[in-house]
């Protein structure tokens, strides 16, 4: 008769825990219903997987982070700039206000002046030709545009100027260069895309006149990864926005590149606070704004750019300096 109960009492519980199984995948596939359908009709399902594909399975033309497409992120200004830089926020909060600051910080930290002959590599706007060449008036300047769109814009804004000289190309068209071509070489907020950055610095060195100088605004590694998830995690997150994976470093790595590569004095002044947070909190302050004007496959990965700087911030990972290499 125990026994009996026992089996009745066991067959009960069964039955209630496949009932409320059951009503949890009902639950569970409504929702998912739900979603999906939301996915589907406000049209982010096919650009998820119109981003997944570009990233997993990158077309043959190299395009890198967003310098393939105009950020739009002067929407609303009465502006014709076409910067598409982080920005330095220290005093400002308008967008092409940041953007000419972090390059005035560059020019400053590298000591452009009219006598010089300057490399620019991997330009992501006109603009920043323009405070070369109006603002420090420089003797000479290169600029290799990557995209053919950068490069017709430069030929639209800057062909007036004489003592420009625009080519297509990026930094491995260094290796192409005449030794001993140039006084300063400038990489601004670019340098995180490039993959092979020991062989950039070697190159560059190659083409810096003797008492010259690289200056550069890099991100770099805060410390090494503590584990292999970490890595992992850093890996596909950095990958998702159009960061070059294998250029992140750390501080002493990055030293120890640049002098490997012929550089002897090198100096890092860390502005992270001014650029990672104050590009943060101004995109998270006009994201909305930006939705409707700004293409889709970029406005994602902008989105995707600020949560890699928040979670890299939040681990203690990420810091945004200006390097001078001489």
């Amino acid at each position: 008769m125990l026994t009996a109960s026992v089996m009745a009492l066991q067959a009960h519980t069964g039955l209630s825990k496949g009932n409320n199984n059951f009503l949890s995948m009902t639950i569970f596939a409504f929702l998912s219903g739900v979603l999906l359908t939301w996915l589907v009709m406000s049209g982010l399902l096919s650009q998820l997987i119109s981003l997944i594909v570009s990233i997993w399975w990158p077309s043959s033309k190299r395009e890198r982070g967003m310098l393939a497409d105009q950020w739009l992120l002067n929407s609303g200004v009465a502006t014709s700039s076409g910067w598409r830089l982080i920005g330095y926020w220290r005093e400002t909060s308008d967008y092409g206000q940041a953007c000419s600051e972090l390059a005035g910080l560059l020019a400053d930290k590298a000591c452009l002046s009219n006598q010089d002959k300057v490399l620019d590599v991997g330009f992501s706007s006109y603009d920043q030709l323009l405070v070369w060449l109006d603002y420090y008036q420089v003797q000479s300047l290169t600029a290799l545009a990557e995209t053919e769109q950068l490069l017709a814009g430069a030929q639209d804004q800057c062909d007036h100027y004489d003592q420009l000289k625009l080519e297509r190309g990026n930094e491995l068209e260094l290796a192409k260069l005449d030794t001993d071509s140039f006084d300063k070489l400038l990489a601004l907020d670019c340098a995180y895309h490039f993959d092979n950055k020991p062989q950039f610095f070697h190159n560059a060195r190659k083409v810096i006149k003797d008492g010259g100088s690289l200056t550069l605004t890099d991100m770099v590694l805060s410390r090494p990864y503590k584990d292999r998830m970490e890595q992992r995690m850093v890996n596909l997150l950095a990958r998702s926005c159009g960061i070059s994976v294998k250029g992140l470093m750390v501080h002493q790595k990055y030293d120890s590149n640049l002098k490997e590569a012929g550089f002897e004095k090198v100096e890092f002044v860390d502005i992270s606070q001014d650029i990672l947070s104050g590009f943060c909190f101004w995109f998270s302050q006009h994201f909305r704004q930006l939705s409707p004007v700004t293409r889709p496959k970029v406005w994602i990965r902008l989105r995707l750019l600020v949560w890699f700087i928040r979670w890299m911030q939040h681990r203690g990972l990420l810091e945004y300096h200006v390097i001078s290499a001489r």
